[in-house]
């Protein structure tokens, strides 16, 4: 097949543009600021730790899509059994729809354009107004899509982020301290790199990748690239130009977040601090157009969100209409964003550490897919062979009345006793290979012997 157009840099940025957008919302600041406060003078290693699984775990989802020519996380997990790519999926758009990722849209703004401006006491109420407000917006845009969700998309996000990159430049080069001798809190002390990968689990954008590939290729072919193969190259490099300018933006802010500490104390979340570090900077009229515009971004996160969960539910369980779908998406994340930004990101980590090595598997399975034809076997021993520590990982993360208990303290006593990178999170990483192992030894010696088989067969015509 012959290519009908030529691809131009121009139109290679407009896609990584397009795909840096969907990735980044206002929550991914507030992480890497809530990162560098808390690890202090060891905040470089900490972000590169994020980095791994904020931007290239993500573009290796894309990746995925792309070498595999599947449309979505479904297709990218039927190897491993229909019913499970379905369980699978509805997990994955739970867990990026409502139940975490898009109660954060109305929080996050929230708390660092609102809550630090208003008591303590008061805040459950301006938080129930706002959320209100918000999601109610949220349900009319879904319902009634049109070009202004677009427009804001394309005019108001590059504004935002340009807001961004200029406080991080303002902080590099008017810094309110030195990251020399800051203490490095909490966790942070043992294995910096280790928990910064954990904590980039909580951008939930590798979840994301697995849906958002198919949107970049049909991106592409829309300017009349053919060929599967340029499309699968041209995808990649978009994702490599979006993934660098992300980690480029976390590193920024993981360093402003450091540096606040020569004037703040270490913030209750990621977004009280950039409240403050903004407030610092720009004063409140700068506050209050950067929670504005990040209002309005964060609701064209949730707008895509809503439509994407509404659309995919509509069509694999049509008892219910996409109308039906938006309102109970939007409500529920409404309910749920009352409980505020903190016990979200709590609440996420065991469902987090549970879904996210499923996740990582899944995507690496499908990059290598092409050494060993797809071969179900393969996925399957991998998948199996990662699940149970995933349980157990996610268990030991639980809220301490189920972390504690008996059965759960006897599964993480073993884990801890004979799995690798147990106490750093990842005891699913030594079954996982050896799972992968037996799978490809189980397709190879069935290679053999189709071979042998149709070799005598072939001498037997002969």
């Amino acid at each position: 097949m012959e290519e009908t157009h030529k691809f131009t840099w121009k139109e290679l940025i407009v896609v990584a543009s397009m795909l840096f957008g969907m990735y980044f919302g206002a929550s991914n600041l507030t992480f890497p600021v809530q990162i560098g406060q808390q690890s202090g003078s060891a905040f470089f290693s900490s972000i590169i730790g994020f980095i791994i699984t904020g931007t290239i775990l993500p573009l290796l989802g894309v990746a995925a899509i792309a070498v595999t020519r599947t449309h979505g996380v479904y297709e990218l997990a039927q190897p491993i059994g229909k019913t499970y790519a379905m369980i699978f999926t509805v997990m994955l758009y739970i867990f990026i729809g409502p139940a975490f990722a898009t109660p954060r849209t109305a929080t996050v703004p929230f708390e660092f354009g609102i809550a630090t401006h208003v008591s303590a006491a008061s805040a459950p109420m301006w938080l129930f107004i706002y959320s209100a407000c918000f999601f109610a917006a949220v349900i009319l845009l879904s319902l009634n899509r049109n070009k202004v969700v677009d427009y804001v998309g394309r005019y108001l996000n590059p504004a935002f982020i340009t807001m961004v990159v200029i406080l991080i430049v303002i902080a590099v080069f008017r810094p309110m301290g030195t990251t020399a001798g800051r203490a490095v809190t909490g966790v942070w002390r043992n294995g910096s790199v280790g928990n910064g990968i954990i904590q980039g689990y909580q951008t939930m954008d590798a979840l994301a990748s697995v849906e958002f590939g198919i949107v970049v290729i049909t991106a592409i072919k829309a300017f009349g690239v053919k060929k599967e193969g340029t499309v699968a190259k041209l995808t990649v490099k978009a994702g490599i130009i979006a993934a660098s300018a992300m980690a480029i933006i976390y590193a920024g802010l993981a360093y402003v977040g450091a540096t606040s500490l020569g004037h703040f104390k270490i913030a209750g979340d990621g977004g009280i601090a950039l409240g403050q570090i903004t407030q610092y900077f720009f004063g409140n009229a700068g506050v209050y157009i950067l929670a504005i515009m990040a209002t309005i971004t964060c609701m064209t996160t949730a707008v895509g969100v809503t439509t994407s969960f509404a659309t995919a539910f509509s069509t694999m369980f049509p008892r219910f209409s996409y109308r039906t779908y938006v309102v109970v998406v939007a409500v529920l994340s409404f309910g749920v964003s009352n409980f505020g930004f903190e016990t979200i990101i709590n609440a996420a980590v065991p469902f987090l550490m549970f879904i996210y090595p499923l996740c990582i598997t899944l995507i690496l399975l499908s990059l290598a897919s092409p050494l060993f034809h797809r071969a179900r076997i393969v996925y399957i021993w991998t998948t199996v062979f990662t699940f149970v520590p995933a349980v157990v990982d996610g268990l030991n993360a639980a809220p301490v009345v189920i972390a504690k208990s008996a059965f759960v303290q006897s599964l993480t006593g073993f884990e801890s006793k004979y799995m690798p990178f147990f106490a750093q999170g990842f005891a699913w990483i030594t079954p996982a290979i050896i799972g992968f192992i037996i799978g490809i030894a189980i397709y190879t010696v069935k290679r053999v012997r189709a071979n042998d088989e149709s070799a005598v067969s072939e001498s037997d015509w002969s």
